[in-house]
């Protein structure tokens, strides 16, 4: 049986996905680790192989004389918010063809499993993917009876059929290290790492925090999502062991790989098991960045990641407003921002702070003025700007419906990174995307910004990537109409 996992590219006229976080569309791309993961468990019993049109920017035509040609048996689709209308129109393109079982999964497929059931040959995988979809592709192999396979949807005698969720994975160390040697990862970088080849890795799902407004990267949503929906809750988060996550940085070392995006929702668990990581990887040689939380942040861990060769710590900022930090549940104030700022500067790493405009009713034009003033006074090497936007399951989705905020009604998918779906009587859908307008061509077209990025570039493939990527965002944001 041969299986393809397919990430189309853009078929509905907007632009290409960013399906590991899942909500804008992407500038740079990274290895999508859910298929990874999915391809690896399938690797030794059947034909599998991952064809990413989107990272090779290949167009329309290049997906249809692919699939001329090829003869697989299954097509996988990893599914996001914003890419639900070009995977349909990607299965069409193929159901013209010849007869193929399509599996579509990810936090589209878990949100709205019925948008992808119009016939028997599809089926949706909610939660995480990959044991479910091995007891699937079992199932159709064998001619088994898919009613005993947990988290999956599908259509029979007309009817459309949940079976109960798998529920979470309790041990992520059950999940074999992806084979990366499967995937071509040449159009994979991170603009703020120097170093190629590149790839990404995930050690843990889930996060600790309970903020309102809060989408995690795409496979711990689906995961909260499913769980959500079945048992009324978040998911507690699962880590990898350190034993675990050691082995595959040794193993990505050894695959000839030079930098790596960690894309946690949160990297740092604490002092000890972070501490254990760094002295683990720290001989290996390799340029990484991870996410954090300001405040799980102090000297001791701040050093152990910089001595391991962390290059850059995305950081959770969201605002520089107290009262706002409060309101959507951060659990932490603007003050830890500024400490963490100190700390990572003094051990010489970068800082990116993310900054969320418009996620709780507080957020006025002088709160937005504010927290932009303060992130020039500590002078981030990078900010990423977006506007709240509330997702399905997410204490802010349902706030925001029951007071009337949601600008068209309900949710539909946009790119946060310039459009507002949000819209309060003192702070308008219009306000909201001015001001992030403002925020990226301020901050990233200032003087000191420019220089301090040339002044950073030690070599043509980094200068080409930063110019790429540059080039890709004002394209997108600000010379192109949706």
């Amino acid at each position: 049986m041969k299986i393809t996992f397919l990430i189309p590219p853009v078929l509905d006229k907007t632009y290409d996905v960013d399906r590991c976080f899942g909500c804008n569309y992407g500038i740079y791309f990274l290895p999508l680790l859910p298929v990874l993961y999915c391809a690896t468990l399938l690797k030794n019993r059947y034909e599998v192989k991952i064809i990413d049109f989107a990272a090779l920017r290949k167009k329309e035509e290049d997906f249809i004389n692919f699939i001329e040609e090829d003869d697989s048996d299954i097509y996988v689709f990893y599914s996001v918010f914003l890419s639900q209308n070009t995977d349909l129109k990607a299965r069409d393109l193929i159901r013209q063809r010849r007869k193929v079982i399509f599996v579509f999964c990810g936090p589209q497929a878990t949100y709205q499993p019925e948008a992808f059931l119009d016939k028997e040959d599809s089926f949706a995988i909610r939660g995480e993917p990959e044991f479910i979809l091995k007891l699937l592709i079992e199932a159709l192999y064998q001619g088994k009876n898919l009613n005993d396979i947990p988290g999956i949807s599908f259509r029979k005698d007309k009817e459309i059929i949940h079976n109960p969720s798998q529920g979470f994975i309790a041990n992520l160390d059950d999940l074999p290290i992806p084979d990366r040697s499967l995937l071509d990862h040449r159009p994979y970088f991170n603009p703020k790492l120097k170093k190629t080849p590149h790839t990404a890795m995930l050690t843990s799902r889930g996060c600790f925090g309970k903020c309102t407004f809060c989408v995690p990267n795409s496979l711990s949503y689906a995961r909260e999502l499913e769980y959500k929906r079945y048992y009324g809750i978040k998911p507690a988060p699962r880590l990898h062991s350190v034993e675990r996550v050691i082995e595959e940085f040794n193993q990505i070392k050894k695959l000839g790989f030079k930098s790596v995006s960690v894309i946690d929702d949160e990297f740092v668990w604490g002092r000890e098991r972070t501490v254990r990581i760094c002295e683990g990887i720290r001989d290996l040689g390799l340029e990484w960045s991870c996410l954090s939380r300001p405040d799980m942040l102090n000297d001791e861990i701040v050093k152990a990641l910089a001595e391991a060769g962390c290059r850059y710590v995305d950081l959770g900022t969201e605002s520089f407003c107290d009262e706002i930090l409060k309101d959507i549940k951060k659990e932490m104030s603007a003050e830890d921002t500024r400490r963490a700022v100190k700390l990572l500067k003094k051990y010489g790493i970068e800082v990116e702070i993310n900054i969320i405009l418009g996620a709780s009713d507080k957020e006025t034009k002088e709160t937005i003025r504010y927290t932009l003033k303060e992130l020039k006074k500590l002078k981030p090497d990078y900010v990423l700007f977006s506007i709240a936007n509330p997702f399905p399951g997410t204490e802010f989705y349902e706030i925001a419906k029951n007071r009337g905020w949601l600008y068209y009604g309900d949710y539909i998918p946009v790119d946060s990174a310039k459009n507002s779906i949000i819209s309060y009587p003192h702070l308008s859908k219009k306000d909201l995307e001015g001001f992030i307008a403002y925020a990226y061509t301020s901050y990233y077209l200032s003087p000191h910004f420019i220089f301090k990025q040339l002044y950073r570039i030690r070599n043509f493939k980094d200068f080409f990537n930063k110019i790429i990527t540059a080039v890709r965002f004002f394209n997108k944001n600000f010379l192109k109409k949706n």
